[in-house]
């Protein structure tokens, strides 16, 4: 039986939003030429910024592979921004550190770590409508046998 999930935390909606938005921002520069001061040439930024909006997609859902991504590109992104740190100067790298502590603590709390332990939806609620809620189970008798009714003695059996 798949369990339904209902909507996410808000620490892991503001990170899917966050992820979006990022990963939205980082596609349009790929896409226009621009490398908005990116280490990576624009060429680069393209399927950086998918692999963003492809993560935020997976956060929300709640799959553990998407989690565990995140968690690894803000290792990275923290051991870059600290690199740079220490060869260029404080402020170019502040910015870079920033993100990978917000996204790592924001998919760090019990509330999100819960929403990455529950079962994964099924297939049939791929197309969750956030405006009207979990779609509702029928209720399911787990007890075959009839209700019990009291009965009233009668007249004659008194």
């Amino acid at each position: 039986m798949v369990m339904r999930r209902g909507l996410p935390p808000a620490a892991v909606l503001a990170t899917s939003v966050l992820l979006c938005a990022g990963g939205g921002l980082t596609l349009a520069f790929g896409l226009s030429g621009d490398t908005m001061g990116s280490l990576l040439p624009p060429w680069l930024l393209v399927p950086y910024g998918a692999l963003y909006l492809l993560l935020a997609w997976a956060v929300l859902r709640g799959h553990g592979w998407g989690r565990v991504l995140l968690l690894v590109l803000c290792g990275i992104g923290a051991a870059l921004a600290v690199a740079r740190m220490v060869y260029e100067t404080v402020l170019a790298g502040m910015p870079g550190l920033g993100w990978p502590i917000i996204y790592a603590a924001l998919v760090s709390t019990p509330s999100a770590r819960a929403w990455f332990r529950r079962a994964p939806e099924s297939a049939e609620d791929a197309f969750f409508d956030p405006m009207r809620g979990p779609r509702e189970q029928s209720p399911t008798p787990t007890n075959k046998t009839p209700p019990r009714v009291r009965r009233e003695p009668t007249d004659d059996e008194e």
